[in-house]
């Protein structure tokens, strides 16, 4: 398949590292663990993925925010707090209302204004996406929500790219995928979506020699939009 942006009808948002900031959950793991405390949210988040893949991978599905909180006990195990309950209580809290990026509103409301479909596609389950949309009040940005707990499993499975292209009742190559994570670029677009790459420096992410390179590469959801803007704009 080759890139076409002109032929795009839907834009699917990944939600955690790419609309919502999980490193804004790094305070409370200051708070809690001082100069130790980014090492600490870096590997609870790395690990809340590698769960997810795994579950995906054997067949064992648990809801995101399950996995979320089994990430976080081992972590705290692994740092020495694993008795702690109350840290652990304020530290589910904190990544329930995670802060989104400043970019985010600002450019779901410009691709709004372009009649552009704007769909929630996550591996966070309902629960977790639902009170981090309504705390940074982006709730009433999406015309739809999918998550990958309605098909009991995690991207990239392709299961999960499929359930969005039902959902939108589009072909895959009409849908575009706005992701930060590469590795969910790359199962995008095996599927058959067109990808883009929310390149944040600050994220510290790098291409995966997967065979699917991102097809667009931007700096933050702004340049997106204009991106989107400027297609639209050629259509007319």
């Amino acid at each position: 398949m080759t890139k076409d942006i002109e032929a795009v009808k839907a834009c699917a948002f990944d939600m955690f590292g790419t609309i919502f900031n999980v490193d804004s959950v790094v305070g409370t793991c200051r708070d809690a663990f001082g100069e130790e405390g980014d090492e600490f949210g870096k590997f609870w988040r790395r690990k809340q993925l590698e769960y997810s893949w795994l579950r995906g991978n054997m067949g064992r599905f648990r809801r995101f925010s399950g996995v979320t909180f089994d990430a976080l006990d081992t972590a705290l195990a692994v740092y020495g707090r694993a008795h702690d309950t109350e840290l652990r209580e304020r530290l589910i809290a904190a990544y329930k209302t995670v802060s989104a990026f400043p970019d985010a509103a600002p450019a779901l409301d410009a691709l709004g204004a372009l009649g552009m479909t704007r769909a929630v596609l996550t591996n966070g389950s309902h629960d977790m996406v639902d009170s981090a949309l309504a705390a940074n009040n982006l709730t009433d940005k999406f015309e739809h929500k999918f998550s990958a707990e309605d098909v009991e499993t995690y991207k990239p499975r392709p299961e999960v790219y499929e359930m969005a292209r039902k959902g939108l009742g589009l072909e895959p190559h009409e849908i575009i995928l706005v992701s930060a994570h590469p590795w969910d670029i790359a199962g995008a677009e095996s599927y058959g979506f067109q990808g883009v790459w929310i390149d944040r420096p600050e994220a510290g992410h790098h291409l995966e020699t997967l065979g699917f390179d991102p097809y667009y590469h931007v700096r933050g959801l702004d340049e997106f939009a204009e991106l989107m803007a400027a297609t639209m704009k050629d259509r007319v």
